[in-house]
């Protein structure tokens, strides 16, 4: 069925037409006044309603990026161009269901010649993704009903929810994790950001090490002394095939793996360590190709062998450290989602080709079982530092780690959120 409204301004030239006829054949000088009129008024308001619609200028402004349980304002401006008033405007905004109840906005106003005004709306970010925002529809028309306009703006912005980080000791983690930096006997490996005293100053010592605060004090040049550690890359190895995780679990479970993930590399970042994520899971943006593809083009190659499966799956991110690296891998975290892909088992192998001798593999995956453990027991002997994190209630997970641990790599097992404060224990 059509749009009533539209049906009847479609039938007005009819109408016109009939009066017409009529004033012919009874040569009435009032019904040609009539049809005069009414044609006359016709054709204005069709040209006037369509030049008025193309006249509106609209802008949107929002902040595209935020963090879970944010909210952000969406703030629509428009402007009438033209020095033709609209006699009334209705303002329909298509948003995502799950920010914002119901799926849409719609006001209804009108316009002076050249006024402008603004209307918001707010999302609620209580959950990650990757939404887009719009489009926008406009539809306008005359006082007198004989004509209708629409517009559609064809552009679509895109908001960005990142997901929820949690303190890395809220996870069940030993407060000692084997992830990103090793103690080392060699002194000649050493952490500047881990100060364990001072001592004097020798011959051959650089001036960046003098401490001169403590100098001063003991009038006397001292310099600092650093722990000796060894700062290895991390990678995140994100398990998200959905074959792979228990139909109980299928949908939560790689929710909670993303989660997990987030936290490990927004911990590993805060220790100044480097992070890297690769991960098989379902990137829309990397399947339209619309962005990253630019700034990652000059790692294409190892994309390829890094995990990518041509479905869309994001590209690698390679382990670097920073704040700004970790809002990149936050941002994939935002986007992916579970998809049919590949094994764990061949997919890690492939995706561990970019990475060095010595970095450490965190696998995130839903269960420990034995061909997991076999292909990671794989990347042992390949020289990387593996640690197993189990996402799935597993009843018998003390199998799972002493097999973990007979093969050569740690495994914990980091379920539902209400059993954090369990495992903590």
């Amino acid at each position: 069925m059509g749009d009533p409204d539209r049906q009847a301004v479609n039938e007005i030239p009819f109408l016109v037409l009939i009066l017409f006829l009529i004033a012919v054949l009874l040569r009435l000088d009032f019904i040609f006044y009539l049809v005069y009129v009414l044609f006359g008024v016709y054709v204005v308001s069709r040209w006037w309603t369509a030049r008025g619609l193309r006249a509106i200028e609209v802008q949107r402004r929002f902040t595209d990026h935020a963090f879970l349980g944010e909210r952000v304002t969406v703030e629509l401006e428009l402007r009438n161009g033209a020095l033709l008033p609209i006699p009334w405007l209705r303002i329909h905004e298509t948003v995502p269901l799950a920010l914002h109840a119901p799926s849409y906005v719609r006001r209804v106003t009108s316009f002076r010649p050249r006024e402008h005004t603004s209307i918001s709306y707010d999302l609620d970010c209580r959950r990650r993704g990757y939404y887009p925002i719009g489009p926008l529809y406009l539809t306008s028309g005359d006082v007198f009903g004989f004509a209708k306009a629409e517009r559609r703006e064809a552009a679509t912005d895109h908001l960005t929810v990142y997901p929820e980080i949690i303190p890395l000791t809220r996870l069940g983690f030993p407060s000692q994790s084997p992830f990103g930096t090793i103690k080392s006997q060699q002194h000649i490996f050493e952490d500047p950001a881990r100060v364990t005293g001072v001592r004097d100053y020798r011959a051959g010592d650089s001036l960046r090490r003098i401490h001169w605060k403590a100098s001063a004090r003991q009038e006397t040049l001292l310099v600092k002394k650093y722990e000796p550690a060894i700062s290895l890359q991390t990678a995140i190895f994100l398990n998200l095939n959905r074959q792979e995780y228990g139909r109980r679990w299928r949908i939560d479970a790689p929710e909670w793996a993303i989660v997990v993930a987030a936290s490990i590399a927004s911990h590993l970042v805060e220790q100044r360590q480097a992070v890297g994520l690769m991960t098989n899971g379902r990137d829309l943006v990397a399947e339209d190709g619309n962005e990253n593809e630019d700034d990652e083009r000059d790692e294409g190659d190892e994309g390829d062998e890094g995990g990518g499966n041509g479905n869309g799956a994001p590209l690698p991110l390679p382990p670097r450290p920073g704040r700004l690296h970790l809002m990149k891998v936050l941002e994939v975290l935002a986007r992916v989602e579970a998809q049919d892909t590949q094994p764990f088992s061949v997919w890690a192998q492939r995706a561990s080709l970019p990475l060095s001798w010595g970095d450490t593999i965190v696998a995130i995956t839903s269960t420990g079982d034995e061909e997991t453990c076999r292909a990671l027991h794989q990347l042992c002997r390949k020289g990387f530092n593996v640690v197993l994190v189990v996402v799935e209630p597993h009843g018998q997970f003390g199998l799972i780690r002493q097999r973990a641990r007979q093969l050569g790599f740690p495994a914990f097992q980091v379920a539902h959120r209400r059993d954090v404060d369990g495992w903590r224990q």
